[in-house]
C-alpha cells in the first residue's frame, strides 16, 4: 500500500478555543502527515502517523466529516466537499486490514455444531471457576500485599541458599571425622561454627539494609521502574533521518527535535541530544545532574527547590519554582527523579552506564506556589556511559586516568507547557535554551570534578 499517495488541504480539529484549522495533509510511504500549510513543508511536518492499527469513524450527520482513530489519539477531519471526503476515505481504507472473504462452500456444518457444543462447555467451565473463585474470597485482592509477599519469598529463598551452603560445609567436615574424633570435638570447633553462623547472619542483615524499602512500598514504584526502563531504550534508539531533525550542532554536541502537538493543541516537541565529554566519567556527570544539592548551582532557571519526599537514596520527589519569562505565566514543576545503574544495558564499547529519569507526578499535599502559576508536565531522561580510548582498553579501572576516558551522553526530553504558549515562540525558546543548558551544565561538571580523583 506504500504506493498510494495523496495530498491536499483538510480542516483538522485543534482545540475548543480555535476549533477546526486548515492544515496541509499528505499520504506517502504508508504514513499520513500534516503541516501548518503547503509552504511550511520544508520546515518539517507537525505530526505524522504510520497507517496501521487505526480505524475510520464516519459522522452519520455530516458526510463531509470523519475521524481517524489511533490507539492513543483521534484526528477529527472535515472536508470542503463530499467528493473530497470520499477520496481520502477510500485512500485510508486501502491501509485497513482486509477481511477474509466469505466462502460458503468451505463451511462444514458438522464441525460448526461440535464447536458450538465445545463453546457451551467452555462457558460453563469458566462460569463455574469464577463462581468458585469469587465465592472463596470476600475481600478483593490487595496487589501491594502480593508484591510484599513476593519480596519476602525472594528473601527467604536467598536465606535458604546461604543456610544450605553452611550445611554442606558442616556435612563435609563431619564426614571426614571418625567416631572418636566426633566425640572428642573441642569447644574451639563449636565456637568456629558459631562464628560462621554469625558471619552469615551479619551478611544477611547487611543485604537487607541495602535493599531499597521506600519505592517497593510506594505506589509510584511500578511507574518508576517501567518508565525508567522505557526511557533507557528510547535514549539508545537512533535519530533516523525523516523522523528526527537536527536543529543544533556545536562541537561534539548534536540536538534533534520532532514537531508534535498534544491532544489539547499545545506544542510538546520531543527533543534528543547526543554529546561526548572528555575526561569525565559517566558516574561523575550523572551525579551532578541527579543530586538535589547540586541543582541550584547549575540550573539558573530555579527560584526555589524543595525535596518533598525521599523514597530511597536514589529516588526523590522534587518541587521546583522557575523564573518567570514574560509574558507567559510563571512555571513550576513537581516530579519524581530516579537514579539507576544500568551497566547491564550498556553499549558494546562502554564500561558502565547510569540513567536518571524524571517524570511529573500529582500530589494533594503540594499545591501550586501561587494561583497564577502553571505546573508543567515532563518526561526527561539522561543516560551516561563511560568509554575508553583505543590505546587504553587494556588498562584496569584503577589504572585509567582522565586522559583515557570520555562520557557519552544521551539526553531526551518532552515537556508539556501546562498552559497556552504561542507555538512559534516556544520553539524559538527551546532552540536557544536547550543547547545553552547542556553547554552550561557540562562546563559546571568539568569545573566541579575535573580536579578530583576519577570516580566510577
Amino acid at each position: 500500500m506504500t504506493e498510494i499517495s495523496l495530498q491536499g488541504n483538510i480542516f483538522k480539529y485543534t482545540n475548543f478555543l480555535y476549533g477546526y484549522q486548515e492544515r496541509y495533509f499528505k499520504i506517502e510511504n504508508g504514513n499520513i502527515l500534516y503541516y501548518l500549510n503547503r509552504e511550511s513543508v520544508k520546515d518539517g511536518c507537525r505530526k505524522y502517523r504510520q497507517l496501521f492499527n487505526f480505524a475510520i469513524e464516519v459522522d452519520e450527520n455530516d458526510s463531509r466529516r470523519f475521524d481517524i482513530v489511533f490507539p492513543d489519539e483521534r484526528w477529527c477531519l472535515r472536508f470542503k466537499s463530499e467528493d473530497e471526503s470520499l477520496i481520502w476515505k477510500n485512500a485510508l481504507r486501502a491501509f485497513l486490514v482486509s477481511p477474509v472473504p466469505n466462502r460458503s462452500h468451505s463451511v462444514d456444518m458438522h464441525k460448526l455444531a461440535i464447536m458450538a457444543q465445545n463453546m457451551d462447555a467452555q462457558y460453563d467451565h469458566i462460569s463455574n471457576f469464577l463462581e468458585g473463585f469469587l465465592g472463596s474470597r470476600a475481600e478483593p485482592v490487595d496487589l501491594t500485599t502480593i508484591e510484599q509477599t513476593i519480596d519476602r519469598c525472594r528473601q527467604l529463598e536467598h536465606n535458604l541458599k546461604q543456610l544450605r551452603a553452611l550445611l554442606r560445609m558442616q556435612q563435609v567436615k563431619e564426614s571426614i571425622m571418625s567416631e572418636d574424633e566426633w566425640h572428642d570435638a573441642d569447644d574451639g570447633d563449636i565456637r568456629l561454627d558459631q562464628e560462621m553462623i554469625n558471619e552469615i547472619q551479619k551478611d544477611l542483615a547487611v543485604e537487607k539494609e541495602q535493599q531499597p524499602s521506600g519505592p517497593v512500598l510506594s505506589p509510584l514504584w511500578k511507574e518508576i521502574s517501567d518508565l525508567t526502563a522505557e526511557q533507557v531504550k528510547y535514549a539508545k534508539t537512533g535519530v533516523d533521518v525523516g523522523i528526527w531533525e537536527l536543529f543544533c550542532e556545536d562541537g561534539a554536541m548534536k540536538m534533534y527535535k520532532r514537531e508534535m502537538e498534544s491532544e489539547d493543541g499545545l506544542m510538546v516537541d520531543p527533543l534528543k541530544a547526543v554529546h561526548h565529554v572528555k575526561g569525565i566519567s559517566a558516574r561523575e556527570y550523572i551525579d551532578c545532574f541527579f543530586k538535589p544539592e547540586y541543582k541550584p548551582e547549575w540550573d539558573d532557571t530555579l527560584v526555589k527547590l524543595n525535596v518533598v519526599d525521599k523514597l530511597d537514596e536514589y529516588t526523590f520527589v522534587l518541587h521546583q519554582l522557575h523564573k518567570k519569562v514574560w509574558p507567559a505565566a510563571q512555571r513550576e514543576s513537581l516530579f519524581w527523579t530516579h537514579f539507576e545503574n544500568v551497566t547491564d544495558q550498556r553499549e558494546h564499547d562502554a564500561i558502565d552506564a547510569f540513567v536518571v529519569c524524571n517524570h511529573n507526578v500529582e500530589r494533594d499535599d503540594v499545591p501550586l506556589t501561587d494561583g497564577s502559576c502553571v505546573r508543567v508536565g515532563l518526561t526527561i531522561a539522561m543516560l551516561c556511559q563511560t568509554t575508553v580510548s583505543e590505546n587504553s582498553k587494556e588498562k584496569t579501572k584503577e589504572e585509567l586516568t582522565r586522559e583515557d576516558i570520555q562520557c557519552r551522553i544521551y539526553y531526551v526530553a518532552q515537556v508539556h507547557p501546562g498552559g497556552w504558549v504561542p507555538t512559534a515562540a516556544l520553539r524559538q525558546v527551546y532552540k536557544r535554551e536547550y543547547p545553552r543548558f547542556l553547554r552550561t551544565f557540562t562546563n559546571y561538571v568539568v569545573k566541579k570534578v575535573g580536579d578530583r580523583p576519577l570516580e566510577f
